[in-house]
């Protein structure tokens, strides 16, 4: 993969060589009435539909959603009042080393989860240092559970709080004093645990203009630990704290198990 900047265009080449290199579409998809969103009251909604059979095919319809339902991006404007809004984002940003960093058989459905400085530390001491420009994918095992609200966000009638993992503030802070990474994403509802009330994790990577990427969906898909790239699309809103967002890895066949 090879980018080039300049006046705000990247130009992107993607060498496919000998038939090995494969695209990995990390989104859950938007279903209508189905897909939830942070506000429980909220939904994914497509109205206004229209099917014209005569003389020719011609088919239309509208949607609305949350910026912060599905698969989406976090600006660091969500959370931090300085922070780049959805358009403000450079470009370059969105075309980064992928990391996986796959913690699901420890969290092993425990909702009060930490991802903590010694998970990332590990990882480092497995594959090496953090790469330059990256994303960090954190796996929780958690997106399995994406389209039964109840089980996502762990939440019953006698709860008001929230029950999923998401990291710790210390390791939200490690990853801010790398200098090495755009953005972090989990296969969870939230970067900040369900538990949280103040919202640090958010807070902190916010402040260092790196924004998340919630409800990635990681679930039945090998990514490797390192050596592939990700590009984000998310959509353009002008003034925008987030928005809807398609993932797209881009690895080769030879993935660890």
């Amino acid at each position: 993969m090879m980018y080039f900047y300049g006046w705000n265009v990247i130009l992107v080449i993607l060498l496919i060589r000998k038939a090995n290199s494969i695209v990995i579409d990390l989104c859950h998809g938007y279903l209508n009435q189905s897909t939830t969103c942070w506000n429980p009251t909220q939904r994914f909604e497509i109205f206004g539909v229209q099917r014209d059979v005569n003389p020719k095919w011609y088919s239309t319809q509208s949607f609305s959603v949350s910026e912060h339902c599905g698969t989406h991006l976090d600006a660091p404007y969500h959370f931090y009042q300085d922070g780049w809004k959805l358009n403000d984002i450079p470009l370059e940003r969105m075309i980064v080393e992928g990391v996986h960093l796959n913690v699901s058989h420890q969290v092993n459905g425990n909702g009060e989860f930490l991802l903590t400085v010694d998970h990332l530390k590990k990882w480092e001491h497995d594959n090496d240092p953090l790469p330059h420009r990256s994303v960090i994918l954190v796996n929780f095992g958690w997106a399995h559970k994406f389209g039964n609200r109840q089980l996502y966000y762990n939440n019953d009638t006698q709860r008001s709080l929230l029950s999923f993992p998401g990291l710790s503030k210390e390791a939200a802070q490690w990853i801010v004093d790398s200098k090495k990474v755009f953005g972090v994403g989990v296969d969870s509802p939230s970067v900040d645990a369900g538990s949280s009330t103040s919202f640090d994790v958010h807070k902190i990577l916010s402040k260092a203009n790196i924004y998340n990427l919630e409800n990635v969906a990681l679930n039945g898909t090998t990514l490797p630990s390192k050596g592939f790239k990700l590009i984000m699309q998310p959509i353009k809103i002008i003034g925008g704290t987030g928005g809807p967002c398609r993932i797209l890895a881009f690895t080769n066949n030879t993935l660890e198990k």
